[in-house]
C-alpha cells in the first residue's frame, strides 16, 4: 500500500511510510529517500544526523479527505564547519504547517 500512497502522493525524494485514516482525514508518514544533506554555511555534504525533528503539515486533500504529513526534518552536522543545520526539503518552506502546494491551491 505504501508504494500506491507514494505514487499519489507525489513528491519527488519523499516516500510514504505509514499512514492512518480518522475518518475525515488521513496521516501519511513520509521520509525523505535522501542519506545526506548540503551545509548551507559551507556547501560541504553531510550524512552525520545530529537530531529529528517531526512536524506535521497540511497538504492536498485525497479522496475529499484532508491530508496531513507527518515529516522529519532532520538536522544533520556538519564535519568541515562543525555546525549544525537543518535539511532543506523541497515540498515545504521553514516553519510553516502546510505544504508549498497546498498554499498555492488556496491563492487559486
Amino acid at each position: 500500500m505504501q508504494p500506491l500512497l507514494t505514487e499519489l502522493l507525489s513528491l519527488e525524494g519523499i516516500e510514504v511510510e505509514n499512514h492512518w485514516n480518522f475518518g475525515d482525514h488521513i496521516v501519511l508518514k513520509v521520509e525523505a529517500k535522501a542519506v545526506c544533506a548540503i551545509c548551507p554555511r559551507c556547501g560541504e555534504e553531510s550524512s552525520n544526523i545530529h537530531q529529528n525533528h517531526w512536524h506535521t503539515a497540511h497538504d492536498l486533500s485525497i479522496f475529499d479527505k484532508a491530508v496531513f504529513l507527518k515529516y522529519n526534518r532532520r538536522q544533520f552536522k556538519c564535519k568541515k564547519c562543525k555546525k549544525p543545520f537543518s535539511e532543506s526539503l523541497h515540498f515545504i518552506g521553514e516553519r510553516r504547517q502546510y505544504t508549498d502546494r497546498f498554499a498555492e491551491r488556496i491563492v487559486k
